[in-house]
């Protein structure tokens, strides 16, 4: 989104933490400036500082990660929240009990520190989150994602390929992915599994493989184009996180005709119903079931996913972006 309205003329600040080997300033060859604090910690007291330096005439919080940015005591231009999903259902498991409810906290704190800003969320899931926050709903948009265009569809693998894909947390629980092979084939059915993603999970995706291990490979960490080659050439794709801000990845797999099987779960069973790209399991059972089905029917379920991926535009994206930017200057200058 970026990208695009820095080709459009406007003038795109991404505030965002240096990994240690990047620059602290860079303009981008799309048009973009990337502005990278040292540390998780100092960018968000940085805030007021970066704010400062820029003099932005919109200003955009990302909640991806729970602590709020609180932009609105740094500024009084209009700023808008880029709310993903509700974290207090995916921190259990990932911090201890006293972080968790200390972030469930802040999190509750939204309507508080943004009560004057638009809150912009991708899911009628998102939405429903927001005002069970108690953010009255006419103050939530929704807008939604792109996905690459690089992402198309390949001729698939031979045999029936499962992929996995994705960050090796807890809370998306990896290791269902090997629970659904074993039970796919105790059941018959020839089927592969390709593992993509490293974290601290890892080790219990490895322990839980060993009994069907000539089924699975581990591709690890990979470039882009690995893993769109990867996809590009799977029957499935297996997602299994308890909560999800959009299910970004089923919308990927999707536009290399992978269509999607996956646990029931907000955001996740939201995309794939809206869409049609594939199909929501209750348990290992019912989803092997599902995969079953589909790899018996594997081109109808193919072009199912690629027009349910239709929708999905960073072009469309960025508009609506800025029609809301343009809208809250215009609506700043009337007074």
């Amino acid at each position: 989104m970026g990208k695009r309205l820095a080709a459009k003329g406007h003038d795109f600040y991404l505030y965002s933490v240096n990994p240690g080997w990047l620059p602290e300033r860079e303009k981008t060859a799309e048009g973009m400036t990337v502005v990278r604090a040292p540390g998780n910690v100092p960018a968000h007291l940085l805030v007021p500082k970066a704010i400062r330096e820029v003099g932005p005439d919109v200003v955009v919080d990302d909640l991806a990660h729970v602590v709020p940015w609180f932009s609105p005591l740094f500024t009084s231009r209009p700023v808008v929240a880029f709310f993903r999903h509700l974290h207090a259902r995916s921190l259990p498991g990932q911090v201890n009990p006293v972080m968790a409810a200390a972030l469930s906290s802040l999190e509750r704190a939204y309507p508080l520190v943004y009560r004057k800003s638009t809150f912009v969320t991708e899911t009628a899931t998102g939405v429903r989150d927001l005002t069970s926050l108690g953010v009255k709903e006419e103050r939530v948009l929704r807008i939604l994602p792109g996905v690459s265009e690089r992402l198309k569809p390949l001729e698939k693998a031979e045999r029936p390929t499962l992929i996995y894909f994705g960050g090796m947390r807890d809370y998306k629980r990896p290791w269902g992915s090997v629970a659904v092979l074993g039970e796919l084939l105790k059941r018959g059915v020839d089927a592969y599994l390709v593992v993509v993603g490293e974290g601290p999970s890892l080790p219990k995706v490895v322990e839980a493989a060993k009994p069907v291990k000539e089924r699975v490979k581990f591709a690890g960490r990979v470039s882009d184009e690995e893993l769109f080659g990867l996809l590009g050439r799977a029957w499935v794709n297996l997602h299994f996180s308890v909560t999800e801000g959009f299910g970004l990845s089923l919308v990927e797999a999707a536009r290399c005709g992978t269509p999607s099987v996956a646990a029931d779960a907000p955001g996740v069973s939201e995309v794939i119903r809206e869409f049609g790209i594939g199909m929501v399991g209750r348990d290992v059972g019912e989803m092997a079931s599902e995969v079953a089905e589909v790899i018996a029917d594997r081109e109808r379920w193919e072009r199912r996913a690629l027009e349910g991926a239709r929708p999905f535009s960073w072009d469309a994206s960025a508009r609506k972006w800025e029609e809301l930017f343009e809208g809250l200057l215009a609506a700043e200058a009337q007074g």
